[in-house]
């Protein structure tokens, strides 16, 4: 694949992240998958782990949308900037496995994903993102 195909991957996995297509979105994933996220004790391997997250994360965000707003990438990595919204109508767990409870809130938290793509498949993917708005959802207010 070369780089113009490793953006359209990317581009169609937002798709199926927006749709809530749990099965197609973890077809994009390698099965040597490693996927860092600063909202996780610990990085997660493999595809049926990948797929559990983004079903977490929707269980607790039933609205979620992740928002491409810059895509770009050079061979085998890409970058893509995204906005990460929805409302907390369910339990989410922070990095230190804390129950942040359903708040009723509106997320709105901006992001980057770096991705590595190997034989048409994601093999590496790493979330950058400010918790602290995240983090808040559990604080009165």
């Amino acid at each position: 694949m070369n780089a113009n195909d490793n953006l359209k991957l990317i581009r169609a996995r937002y798709q199926a992240v927006n749709a809530h297509d749990f099965e197609r979105f973890q077809s994009f994933y390698g099965d040597s998958i490693v996927w860092y996220d600063p909202g996780l004790r610990r990085p997660i391997k493999g595809p049926r782990a990948v797929g559990q997250r983004l079903r977490t994360l929707t269980t607790a965000v039933p609205d979620l949308k992740w928002k491409l707003d810059k895509l770009f990438g050079q061979g085998q990595h890409v970058c893509a900037q995204f906005t990460f919204t929805g409302t907390q109508k369910g339990d989410l767990t922070n990095s230190r496995g804390e129950i942040i409870a359903a708040s009723g809130k509106t997320i709105r938290i901006q992001a980057v994903g770096v991705y590595t793509i190997s034989r048409g498949k994601i093999v590496d993917s790493r979330i950058y993102m400010d918790l602290s708005s995240l983090l808040a959802l559990g604080r009165p207010g």
